[in-house]
Formats: C-alpha cells, structure tokens, sequence
C-alpha cells in the first residue's frame, strides 16, 4: 500500500499584504449591516460589487494582477451608491475576486497532485496540505488525501482540545471531484489524541479502497 506524497501548498495568505486583505474584510463589514438599516441601498451594492467582481474575474486571473487593481480604489467603480462609498464597493468587489481565485487555485492544484499521483502510479495522494504538523496544534494544520482512481478523501486536521494544551486529531470524510478540483466534504470520520490512533485509522480508510 503506497504512502501519500506531499501535495502543492495553496497560495497563501502572505502574497497579499496583510494591510490589504484587512482592508478587505472590514469593507464587506461595513457594507452588511445596510441589509437592515437600508435594504434598497443594500441590494444596489450587492449588484455593484458582483457587477465589479466579474470585471475583475476577466481582467484578474491571479494574485498580482488583483493587486494592481486593488491599488486603484475606489477608481474602479463607474457609477455611485447611496450610502456606501466606492471605496467600500472596490474592496468588497477585490475580496470576492480574492476568494475566487484561492478556490480556483487549490482545485487546479488538486488535479496536479492527482496526475503525478497518477503517472507514479500511487494509489493515495496527499492534494492540499495547508500549515506545518511540527506546529500543530498551536498553528492550524489541515491537510486532504485522496484516493486517486476514485476521488474519495479525506481530511485530516490538526486542532487544540478544550484545554488548549494537547493536540486533537480529526478526520474528516471528502470527495475531489476528478473533472473540476473541487472538494466538498462529508461527515466527522472520527478524533484521535494521538499520531497513532491517527495512522490506525488512516490504514483502515486506505485498506478499504486497496483492489481485492
């Protein structure tokens, strides 16, 4: 039975200055409380910013280019809006782009991970791992297994218990679709207090997909 490879880490958090992906946040914070305040107003955001996201999605395909848009402000906004600033309108639109291009990436880098799996013929891959286990559990740890042939994964995490003093293993059930990337996870496959229990059940979870 083949012992997962490594899969690519996804683009991080740290090719956007933190500055900038705060300024993000707090602009999609500002603008949601008008949903109750002033729903029509509410709404005319909402459509500018998805107006203002797709512009980004032809002219943005990655994390530099959305930067350079970024630095232009509230100078990509092409009409007003009662209440919120284009400012605000810029930034919300930047950080729906962010997301998009995160997903996009991390599925692309699945599929990767799954055809190198492939051509070396493994039967397990790891295809997202996100976070240092050496640091775990006081840094996030996550990573995703799959089995190549079918798709079938899961996700494995690192966390604090209750205490915040000793690491809790979970697993997660999932699934990459193998034509898109994408992931879509399942039920709490269960917890572990330790690597052991962990690698026991993990050989369990592989043994079920080895061909008869």
């Amino acid at each position: 039975m083949d012992s997962p490879d490594r899969g690519p880490q996804l683009p991080s958090a740290s090719q956007v200055p933190p500055a900038v992906l705060r300024s993000w946040d707090e602009a999609e914070a500002r603008i949601f409380p008008l949903v109750m305040a002033r729903p029509e107003a509410y709404e005319r955001a909402l459509r500018m910013i998805a107006d203002l996201a797709a512009r980004l999605r032809e002219t943005c395909p990655d994390l530099p280019a959305l930067l350079a848009a970024h630095h232009r402000g509230a100078g990509l906004v092409t009409e007003p809006c009662p209440d919120v600033g284009p400012d605000l309108i810029a930034a919300a639109a930047c950080a729906m782009r962010y997301r998009e291009i995160v997903t996009e990436a991390a599925a692309q880098g699945r599929l990767a991970a799954l055809a190198r799996a492939r051509d070396q013929g493994h039967e397990w891959t790891v295809v997202e791992e996100n976070g240092d286990p050496a640091r775990a559990p006081y840094v996030p740890y996550q990573r995703v297994e799959a089995h190549v042939p079918s798709g079938r994964a899961v996700i494995v995490s690192i966390e604090p218990d209750e205490t915040l003093t000793r690491a809790v293993h979970r697993l997660d059930a999932a699934e990459v679709d193998l034509a898109t990337g994408g992931l879509r996870a399942g039920a709490e496959l269960g917890s572990y207090g330790d690597e052991q229990g962990l690698a026991q059940a993990l050989q369990r979870i592989r043994a079920q997909e080895a061909p008869g």
